[in-house]
């Protein structure tokens, strides 16, 4: 069976594939049913929001900002930073690796790549 260059076309234009949710499922999430049932409900009620119109727009954002703030909490990023602020804490750093300092200038950085 041929598929159409419009359902082709569709699918280059995803984010996030069907290869992109198997690796970001498999393996440890897919050993959680209820896990994965939870996710698949909160993503049905993103979509639901969605096409709902500007409100639902907005309040599917604010879901999805929620989530990134939560799934922070268990990134490498998450427990590097924390590493960091605790060697801050007991003074073994020099002022310019200090938490604050270099996450500053990294957002000055970032801010001005953005502008351009």
């Amino acid at each position: 069976m041929k598929k159409s260059t419009a359902t082709i076309r569709e699918k280059a234009e995803l984010i996030a594939d069907d290869q992109t949710w198997l690796n970001i499922l498999e393996p440890e999430l897919c050993k959680d049913p209820a896990a994965v049932e939870c996710l698949a409900r909160l993503l049905f009620m993103i979509k639901k929001e969605i096409n709902s119109g500007n409100k639902g727009i907005k309040r599917a954002s604010e879901i999805l900002s929620k989530g990134i703030e939560v799934i922070y909490l268990y990134t490498n990023t998450h427990k590097a930073a924390l590493e960091l602020y605790v060697l801050s804490l007991e003074g073994e750093l020099k002022p310019e690796d200090e938490p604050l300092n270099l996450i500053n200038a990294a957002i000055e950085r970032g801010k001005g790549t953005t502008e351009n």
